[in-house]
């Protein structure tokens, strides 16, 4: 029984759902839904598309660090040139980073932010279109090809795999056939 992490999870979130609510443990109750996370070990494909995204962490830190970089510059210009007029956007490198953060999402960056800015600032379509082009359509799309890659990569080497087993076993018969000829 104690030789499978799944069991010990569930046996650990069992303890914790009998215990008496008190205080932070009643927020660790919450960690019963993670019983859910059992069908990864249970649908291959699923399995797969985690192994891809987790083998695409370390390649994904180079995008984050390259975003960060982006989002600083971006957010120093946007509070340098625009925190005067609108603070509660760009007042700070905070509020900035946030609001370009919005702007990157496209939630409500139209109607919300970039049209009454550029009401004030006509010319301010030449920072935030190239800032759009940067971050929304290069960088996050730079994100997606890195999980795609690791998960192609990833699907490869299980069927690579099933190829050297299914190699093997016909090698395996055709010395065993080889054989028998001789013997005869």
């Amino acid at each position: 029984f104690f030789t499978n992490g799944w069991n010990i999870f569930d046996l650990l979130i069992v303890v914790i759902a009998l215990m008496p609510t008190a205080g932070g443990l009643s927020v660790l109750r919450a960690l019963r839904i993670l019983r859910v996370l059992r069908v990864i070990s249970v649908a291959p494909r699923l399995r797969r598309v985690v192994e891809g995204f987790v083998t695409a962490l370390p390649g994904m830190a180079s995008v984050f660090l390259l975003m960060a970089i982006i989002f600083y510059i971006g957010s120093v210009m946007a509070t340098k040139l625009f925190g005067a007029a609108f603070p509660e956007w760009f007042g700070n490198l905070g509020l900035s980073a946030y609001s370009l953060f919005q702007i990157m999402t496209l939630e409500s960056w139209s109607m919300g932010i970039v049209r009454p800015v550029m009401e004030q600032f006509p010319y301010a379509w030449m920072f935030f279109v190239p800032f759009i082009m940067v971050t929304t359509f290069a960088v996050v799309n730079l994100l997606v090809g890195l999980i795609v890659n690791s998960m192609q990569d990833a699907h490869a080497e299980e069927t690579n795999a099933a190829t050297d087993t299914y190699r093997e076993e016909v090698l395996q018969r055709l010395e065993a056939i080889e054989k028998r000829l001789a013997d005869r």
